[in-house]
């Protein structure tokens, strides 16, 4: 089989870069994603619902309570604490037609959050019928910046 190579020189390597560089910050740019008031109201129900005391963990933790035999009057939620969330900043990165990461700085009552996370991250990513908004799982930031490097995100789990 013949083999061929090729060696870029002078103004030829600067021009290659050059493309390579330019090729790569326009897939970038692609990345970056508005985000819209149905994504907003998504996020922040999602907050709501984790800092009223309604969140899947604490779900989740009443359903382990209920495999391990706790009787059924002392499996109940905490009171519901209406809370209002407000994003300082909000952003989103993603490609076309797939899950985005969102990347939410927000504040509780008007104070950091209680948890002490005003940065959270989550996958969301449009309901099946193209209506609205879901909130599939919570993330992190590698994985947000991750999703402006082109063919970064061959398989993921949310």
């Amino acid at each position: 089989m013949a083999q061929y190579t090729f060696q870029l020189r002078g103004w030829q390597a600067i021009a290659a870069v050059a493309a390579l560089a330019g090729i790569t910050g326009v897939q970038m740019y692609s990345r970056v994603r508005p985000v819209d008031d149905g994504m907003r109201d998504a996020v922040r129900t999602e907050l709501l619902k984790d800092y009223s005391g309604r969140g899947s963990r604490d779900i989740a933790r009443l359903v382990t309570e209920a495999r391990q035999g706790a009787p059924a009057e002392s499996l109940s939620l905490a009171p519901l604490v209406q809370r209002d969330v407000e994003f300082t900043s909000i952003a989103a990165r993603g490609s076309m037609g797939g899950a985005i990461v969102v990347r939410a700085e927000v504040t509780v009552d008007g104070v950091a959050p209680p948890d002490g996370r005003a940065v959270r991250y989550f996958w969301v990513s449009r309901k099946f019928g193209g209506e609205g908004w879901l909130v599939l799982a919570e993330t992190n930031s590698f994985r947000y910046f991750m999703e402006l490097v082109p063919g970064s995100r061959r398989s993921h789990s949310y």
